[in-house]
Order: structure tokens, then sequence, then C-alpha cells
């Protein structure tokens, strides 16, 4: 008998396409336009992917014929498609599906189960036999997810590439805190639940997607929109809440006042005292994190093992000066004797908070459903999000993430729970108006994002960001990317030059955790506007292709990462370079290698100094005591004229500052933006033609730079705006 499931497929099918072929070695859809074709013999139960492109052959066996199998075409949130579907009975009925879509090179697979099944399902897809001698890349079952030139079995994409590019991604596609990568990447992969699961309940959903492509950068673009899209999931705004928008402090692991304080002045009052230095010195604050320390804990790490009475011995002893669990989500009264939202009130500044596990000793069990150390209980988050939200809160950040799952085993082994903790979090975080921030997440963290629209930020490093934990933050970043959630670098010093470059790049938050009087602020308002404005790229700062390349073949050649500024296809990019081991400063790259095809002035951003650059000429990419080469690669927008917008930012043609760049008759229109207290900007051009700047100051041209231009916008009067015409006679 044809299931349910399978009769609404039938009930919606349209007629199939000449696309579809039957053969008699059984069904075929492709290859289309994108190479790719996707078989079905259902006498043997082989199924298969081709990649006409590459010549790269995917296939697998269901071990037994495969039932009421047909083609037929249909249109969902990611395109066009055709696909496979039939019935498979290892034991029980589970109906298949394989999708291919015509206008992007990606496969669909779905597994659903009719009945329920004891144990942990089937394997789908599973393919045990692959292209050979393929590079691997994938993300580790660990704190932070980092990144590993090898195949982590847990819910994470797995890449795979050849020495040119030529890539492929494999991903669960649904119940990410069940799913599971199985296989050894070279001679078989395949997605199935993980072995935690003792029962797959009746109307369960197994998914996976394929991409297939050109490009390490572009297959994964195509992975990250297709399972945004499949989710509707919309990338929030780089300015969608404060911690996006604004330069902030925070007071998390490597800040000066994590678990520290003023002992003359208590914790409140350090901070309270923090904020007025900055605002006499016309620093601007967007908002102030409070990490683990402002709440009242347990002296139990996660697995409930006892630790030490005092996180910080020369402290007071105290509920919240430990290193436990939660034992009660309120500020702690020998902090804050008047109340967080009194607190809020004195520094004047949106809050974001943090939060641990639900310690096994927290009256909390007995008032709510608490599974392990998680909260499943819709009432305990509505709860704790109602008080954040009377205190001032924009933004909740929810650590331990990794600890949480590993600490709450049903979470493994029980469909819809690990939904419930993560979805609890959401719905009564986006209720009273806050965004959220996962931290120590794993990777299936990563993908569970993608159901909701309101966690706006995702730690992508170790604590305390430095040099070391760079090249995994960008590899992170991607990842963070691709499932709609902007990248946190997390705390460092705000002399740090390099860390506040790649924190700018990141194009999420940047955030600072000096003791009183050590700022640098140079370095801030390189990084933001007058009023605290970040001053950022369109999306984050991530590894180019030859990047990855060279990582699995463990060469010494600098690490390159790149993000961009479009402004009606006139692309700005920028590129940072460090070394992967000390002693390795130098290399060189071809901008036709980031995707240039066109002319470009590059400018060193350290220095100052650039010139205009051919696509095919090879650049040297040295890098000096800094310990990077930062880079600006400006398009020539006319012959011999690059526009180089506010080179005193880090990002000079940031939105914004350079709000649009659209062609006119004669030349370019420019808007740019303004802080409310600034009276005008400085920018500047490379030229080697006449040009003339109507709507500005005095054109100066540099000194000791040639080809250099400057001229001074002021704003509309009283508007925050200036706009500018670029002539060429």
């Amino acid at each position: 008998m044809v299931s349910r499931f399978f009769s609404g497929f039938l009930a919606a099918s349209l007629s199939i396409s000449a696309s579809l072929a039957q053969s008699n070695k059984g069904l075929e859809i492709g290859p289309g336009s994108n190479g790719l074709r996707v078989s079905l013999n259902p006498a043997s139960g082989a199924y298969a992917v081709r990649s006409d492109a590459f010549d790269w052959n995917l296939t697998g066996q269901l071990g037994t014929p495969a039932e009421h199998a047909m083609t037929h075409n249909g249109r969902d949130s990611v395109g066009r498609y055709a696909e496979i579907d039939f019935m498979w009975r290892p034991g029980t009925s589970v109906t298949c599906t394989i999708r291919k879509y015509d206008d992007t090179p990606v496969v669909w697979f779905r597994a659903h189960y009719d009945h329920p099944m004891n144990g942990s399902g089937v394997k789908f897809p599973y393919f045990n036999s692959i292209p050979i001698g393929l590079n691997a890349f994938s993300y580790q079952d660990r704190t932070f997810s980092p990144p590993t030139f090898g195949l982590a079995k847990t819910a994470t994409p797995w890449l795979l590439f050849d020495g040119n590019a030529h890539s492929l991604v494999l991903s669960p596609a649904s119940n990410f805190m069940l799913a599971a990568m199985t296989g050894t990447g070279s001679s078989e992969i395949g997605v199935e639940m993980a072995n935690h699961l003792t029962r797959v309940p009746e109307g369960f959903n197994q998914d996976a997607v394929m991409v297939i492509s050109s490009g390490i950068g572009a297959t994964w673009d195509t992975w990250g929109a297709t399972m945004r899209a499949l989710f509707h999931k919309n990338t929030p705004a780089n300015d969608a809440d404060p911690t996006l928008k604004t330069f902030g402090y925070w007071t998390d692991n490597g800040a000066d006042y994590y678990y520290n304080y003023d002992n003359t002045l208590g914790y409140a009052g350090t901070l309270v005292n923090l904020v007025d230095r900055y605002r006499e010195e016309g620093i601007p604050l967007g908002y102030l994190q409070l990490d683990s320390w402002w709440y009242q804990k347990s002296t139990f790490d996660p697995a409930g093992h006892a630790g030490g009475a005092k996180k910080n011995n020369r402290l007071p002893i105290g509920s919240w000066n430990r290193y436990g669990g939660l034992m009660e989500y309120r500020a702690h009264p020998d902090l804050f004797p008047d109340g967080l939202s009194i607190f809020q009130q004195r520094v004047g500044l949106p809050l974001v908070v943090h939060n641990r596990w639900i310690d096994r000793t927290s009256p909390y069990h007995e008032q709510y459903k608490i599974s392990g150390v998680a909260a499943v209980d819709p009432k305990w988050w509505k709860d704790i999000a109602d008080y954040l939200k009377q205190s001032g809160v924009v933004c909740y950040e929810q650590d331990w993430l990794d600890q949480i799952y590993l600490n709450s085993p049903d979470m493994a082994s029980n469909p819809g729970l690990g939904d419930a903790f993560t979805a609890g979090m959401a719905a009564a975080s986006r209720s009273d108006g806050l965004s959220m921030q996962y931290c120590m997440g794993s990777p299936r963290f990563f993908l569970q994002g993608l159901n909701y629209s309101n966690l706006t930020t995702i730690r992508t490093s170790g604590d305390r960001f430095e040099p070391r934990k760079w090249a995994d933050f960008l590899y992170v970043s991607r990842l963070a990317h691709d499932v709609g959630i902007w990248p946190w670098c997390d705390v460092f010093k705000s002399a740090e030059t390099g860390n506040m470059i790649l924190s700018v790049l990141s194009a999420g938050p940047v955030g600072t955790g000096d003791a009183l009087g050590r700022e640098n602020k140079e370095n801030i308002f390189k990084a933001v506007r007058a009023d605290g404005v970040i001053i950022k790229p369109d999306q984050p700062l991530m590894p180019t292709d030859q990047t990855y390349i060279d990582g699995a073949a463990k060469s010494q050649s600098p690490f390159v990462a790149t993000t961009f500024t479009d402004h009606n296809g006139i692309r700005t990019r920028y590129l940072f370079a460090f070394p992967r081991s000390k002693g390795e400063n130098r290399g060189s790259i071809r901008l036709r290698d980031l995707g240039v095809s066109a002319t470009s002035y590059v400018m060193d951003m350290l220095y100052g100094h650039g010139r205009f650059v051919e696509p095919d000429d090879w650049m040297p990419l040295q890098i000096g005591k800094e310990g990077f080469t930062y880079l600006m690669i400006a398009p020539a927008i006319r012959p011999g004229f690059a526009f180089l917008g506010d080179t005193s930012k880090f990002v000079p043609t940031g939105k914004q500052r350079i709000a649009s760049i659209m062609p006119n008759a004669s030349g370019f229109r420019i808007l740019v933006r303004f802080a409310p207290s600034e009276s005008s900007v400085t920018l500047r051009c490379a030229s080697r033609v006449q040009f003339a700047v109507k709507g500005s100051e005095e054109i100066v041209q540099g000194t000791g730079v040639p080809e250099c231009y400057s001229f001074k916008v002021k704003p509309k009067q009283g508007k925050r705006t200036a706009e500018f015409i670029l002539d060429f006679p």
C-alpha cells in the first residue's frame, strides 16, 4: 500500500519533463544546465549522482529493490526541480526522494519514516563508491566547532575537493540535534541519525543536501543559499541589533574586568565609572556585556563534578564568584543591591547578558521541566526573557552549548527534545524583542540556527581573540555565514590592531575589554564613526579557495582571506593575510585568483601607499613586523581612476560611510553618511586622468603618494548625508 506521504507527492506531481528518461536501467534525471544527473535502478536498488563536468560518480545501494519508483517535477523554496520518489523496505516502510534542482547544482534527499522503526534508522543517502583522491574538510564535534582537514562524524557539512577547487558539500538538512555524517570520505560518505537514537518515530524526516560545483567558496555559497532557502532563513542585516551595529564593551574571559573589579568601587561601580570615562573621552559605546559573573552559580561543572569555591581568589566569596552552573538567573544582590534594572539605568546602555547550563542542584528542577542541564520548558524561557526585558537587556547570550548537549543525553536520543531547548529560547527571546547569541556551539548548533531569525550572532573563536586563533576563526566564520548568522571573534584589547581589523572585517560585533584608562581611541575610531556605528564590509572575511587547497597540502604559504563591499556592481575587496607558521612571511597572488578581472588600485592599508595592478600581475604578499598584511583592492571605475572612500577607516567603502555609488551620464553619483556630530569627511581617490568633484571642497593631491587625491565633503544642512558627483570631462 502506498503511504499517505507518497500519495501526497502523487497528487501534487506535474507532467514528466523532457529531461526525465526511463531506460532499461531505471530512472534518470538530468543532466540539465548544471551538469548533474541522478538515477535509480528500481530492480537492483542502486542509485547514483553524477557530475558530467568533473566526471565524478557517486553510487549507493539500498540493498533491496525499490518499489513504486516514479519521477515528477515541481518547485519549492530553492527552485524548480525534478525528482525520483520510491519506497524502500528494510524491515519497515521508508519513503525516499532524490530531488535534483534545475538551475542550481544541488541534490536534496529525504528518507520519510511511514511507521516507527527501532534503532537509529537507515543511512540515506549513503554512497559506497565516490571519486577518489579528494581532500577532506569539516568541523569537529567540539567547543566552537574547530575546523579539520578530515571528516568529523557529527551534524556538520563535509567538504570534498581537488586541487582545481572542484568541490562537493554534503550535509544533513533536518533534525540537526539528532543527525550525523557517516563514512570515511575516501570510499564512502552518507547521512544518518546518531546512534544514541533508539527509536525513529512515525512521520520522521531525515533530509540531506549535496552540492557539486566549481570553486570551493562558490560551492559553500550554494550550499548556504540552499539551506537558508529550505528553512526560509533570511540573514539578519549586519546592523540588526546593537551588538552588530555599534561598538561595545565586553567583560567575558580575556577582558580586564572578567571576574575582576576595583575593590574601592565594587563591580557595578567599576563599570559605571568605566562607561563615564568613555563618555568623557568621546568614545561611543552602544551596549555593555555582562558575563557569567553577574548571576548566582554553584561549584559544580556541567557533569556534576565539584570544583573550587572561588573563581577569583582575590575577590570576596559569594555565589557569583564561582565556576559552576546556574542556580538562579537573577542579578546577584552582592553586586547589584538595587537590581539589574537600576544598574542598567545608571550606565545608560543596553545590556547583553550571558548564561550557562542549569546546575543539577538548582531549584529550577522543581519548578520547570529540565532535561539534564538544559531547560526544555517554554515557561522557564518566558520567565527569564521577561526579566531580561524589564532589565534593559537587548541580547541573550547562551554559552556552553556543547556541554549542555553532552550533559543532557536525552537530546541525542529523544526526537524533539533538543528542539524544545533551542526553540523555547528563540520563541521567548523573540516575544520580548531580544536577539540571541550562541557560544561554544558544536556544528549541530550552527545548523540548528537556520530555524531562528533572531539568532543574530555566534562565537566562531575560542575565548580571548588572538593571532593563534585567527585561522580557526576564519574557517568557522564561513560556516556561520552560510547558515545566516554573523560571526563574533570574542573580546580583545583595543590597542591590538590586527585583532581590531579582523573583528571589523568579520562584519559581526566589535567589542573590547580594556581596563579603565587603557583604551586606544585611534584604533577604535578606525573601526567606527563618531556615533559608534561600525563601518564594515557586506559579508564576513572568509578564506580563499587557495587557502583551503594549501591547508590540505600543509603548505606554508600565507593564510589569505577576503571580503568586499558592493555598490551596484562596483566591488571593493579587502584582503587580509598572515603566516601559517613562524618565518613564512612571503607569498604572492594574482587579482584574477580573487575574482578580479579588471585593473584595480591596490592600497596597503597599514602604510597608505598603493598602485594600479593588472588582473594577471603577480602581487607580492609580504608580511612585516605587524604579523599580517592588509590590502584594499579598489576597482578602476573608469580607466585610470579608482574611488578609495574614507581611508581613515579600516573599511573605507563600508555602507555605513559610503551609502551608494551610482553611475550617471558623466561619471558617478556618490552618497555619504555621517554621524550626527561629524561636520565633514575627507575622501580619497587614485587617478591617472583628469576628473572633477562636484559638491565638495578643494581637491588636494597627496604628498608622497603618487596618483592619490583627497577632497572634503560636508553633510547637507539639517541632514546626515552628503551627495557629490565624480565627473570625467
